[in-house]
């Protein structure tokens, strides 16, 4: 069983993205609705509340206009 830890995401990536759609002048139900979430799963994923998919993840990054990189180990 994973503990409530494992299935947040990071909080400096929820941080992220609350700065940047607040730089952009978005709403989270305008960034919700261009990355085809709901409004609240948005929001929780801005607080730290939640584990978005990366499909998700990516939309919302990219409505944003953020990408994921990946570093070689």
């Amino acid at each position: 069983m994973k503990s409530d830890k494992e299935e947040r995401i990071d909080p400096k990536l929820a941080m992220l993205l609350k700065e940047t759609r607040e730089k952009k002048g978005l709403t989270q139900g305008e960034v919700a609705g261009r990355a085809k979430v709901t409004e609240t799963f948005y929001a929780m994923t801005e607080r730290g509340e939640s584990n978005p998919s990366l499909a998700k993840l990516n939309r919302m990054l990219k409505v944003l206009g953020l990408k994921i990189l990946v570093k070689k180990a």
